[in-house]
């Protein structure tokens, strides 16, 4: 049987999300590479648990994406992302953007909002040409005193595309 202090003060949900680039999709754009670099730190608050909407946020650029091997700045290219792996507990839900612009030749548009991270790809944003240290953050609701504790062992899987 569980106690309430144990429900409140020890329920740990430790998400390991191993990043990586995927090419294997039949969009994906030949040539151009997707780099992911950091890891994602989620900072614990004894307040988490009194709010009405718990959630927590990495911080912001401790995880970067990168798009090299453009070549060509007027070529136009988006990153999708999509969860792949162990389900994430009933009711919590992942949530990805970018957090910033990044820095190198051409530009780079949409993604500053949280956009919901599932199992079918969805556009996280768009640019052209190489793109360097663009910082990532994540958002994770959902985990209340009732969520297992649990080690979820899932991906999150990001694919550099053509839009042209």
């Amino acid at each position: 049987m569980r106690t309430a202090q144990w429900k409140v003060g020890s329920v740990f949900l430790f998400l390991c999300l191993f990043l990586s680039g995927a090419a294997l999709f039949p969009r994906a754009a030949e040539g151009l590479d997707v780099i992911i670099s950091g890891s994602w730190q989620f900072p614990f608050r004894s307040s988490f648990w009194s709010s009405p909407d718990p959630s927590v946020q990495s911080m912001p650029g401790s995880a970067a994406i990168s798009v090299v091997n453009a070549g060509n700045t007027r070529e136009q290219w988006g990153i999708e992302v999509k969860i792949q792996g162990s389900p994430l507990p009933e009711g919590v839900k992942l949530w990805v953007r970018r957090s910033g612009s990044g820095h190198g030749a051409g530009w780079i548009r949409s993604g500053m909002g949280y956009i919901p991270v599932g199992e079918s790809p969805a556009l996280l944003f768009s640019g052209t040409g190489d793109r360097l240290q663009v910082p990532l953050q994540i958002k994770i609701a959902g985990i209340t005193p009732r969520t297992p504790g649990a080690t979820i062992r899932t991906s999150l899987i990001f694919t550099v595309v053509r839009t042209r």
